[in-house]
């Protein structure tokens, strides 16, 4: 084993304590009851994206870090998708959930996957994930994906965002959720919208840095979108409100999303390129 490599796998290893740490605040959050001291409106969306985290994150992770480990491109990936979900959860989670019991599960939670995606994107052999691509990847087709999704959700939040700022009244949702500020528009807007725009425009071009951030921004839509459909269904089953088109916009992001994330993999070649 040569030096990259290990160096990947010490990164690997913050897998262990994140699994450890979702699972307490995944399982506490599903099941005692008054630990989210939030309004009814953002209680229903954290426990449904608890399940979530729970049945579907959390396994992804562990199966996909210990492929990796075994050498695999594809489980890379997908491990690298986890931890763009996992940082993206448990930056709400610190900010926007009122103090618990778990604020410091969070917390820990936040760093791990930060680090552990930082360190994996460092890590990772870029041009043997290019290489490792076959002629047939769909690039034009999940290029104007990822450019759409870009759009699109830019398009969704400055119609609320442009507007309240225009009027200096707080939109519904903000006063719905209770919060100071709506954490998914900022890391959106701030963070993962540009990232998406990049990841389409390099995979287009078909640069190495959009081959691979292209399979794990799809990792993330595709557990981003099943957490968010899981929060709708608690909501309607608290009583709360929902926008049946917004639904059906998720609903055809999560099939469009895990659909084109099979294809990509299919794709790459299974065995691994050598780490120079």
């Amino acid at each position: 084993m040569n030096k990259n490599a290990r160096d990947a796998d010490v990164w690997l290893w913050l897998t262990v304590p994140m699994a450890v740490l979702l699972a307490i605040a995944t399982v506490s959050g599903v099941f005692i009851s008054g630990l989210y001291r939030d309004t009814p409106n953002l209680v229903a969306q954290a426990i449904g994206q608890d399940v979530i985290t729970l049945v579907a994150a959390l396994p992804t992770l562990v199966i996909s870090a210990f492929l990796t480990s075994r050498g695999s491109q594809r489980a890379r990936l997908v491990w690298l998708g986890g931890l763009i979900y996992t940082v993206y959860t448990y930056v709400g989670y610190a900010f926007d959930v009122r103090f618990n019991p778990l604020f410091l599960v969070y917390v820990a939670l936040l760093g791990c996957s930060t680090y552990a995606l930082i360190g994996g994107l460092i890590t990772t052999d870029w041009e043997g994930f290019t290489a490792g691509f076959t002629e047939r990847t769909p690039t034009k087709a999940i290029s104007i994906y990822l450019g759409m999704v870009a759009s699109l959700f830019y398009l969704l939040w400055l119609s609320e965002a442009v507007p309240a700022s225009l009027s200096g009244n707080p939109p519904q949702s903000l006063i719905d959720a209770g919060t100071p500020t709506n954490f998914v528009q900022v890391l959106d807007m701030a963070w993962l919208l540009p990232a998406i725009a990049i990841t389409a425009i390099s995979l287009w071009r078909k640069r190495s840095l959009g081959y691979t951030l292209a399979g794990a921004l799809l990792t993330h839509f595709t557990l981003l979108t099943l957490a968010i459909l899981s929060m709708v269904a608690f909501m309607v089953r608290a009583g709360q409100p929902v926008v049946i088109p917004q639904v059906v916009i998720y609903g055809v992001l999560f099939a469009v999303s895990i659909g084109m994330l099979i294809t990509y993999l299919k794709n790459l070649k299974s065995s691994p390129s050598p780490m120079p």
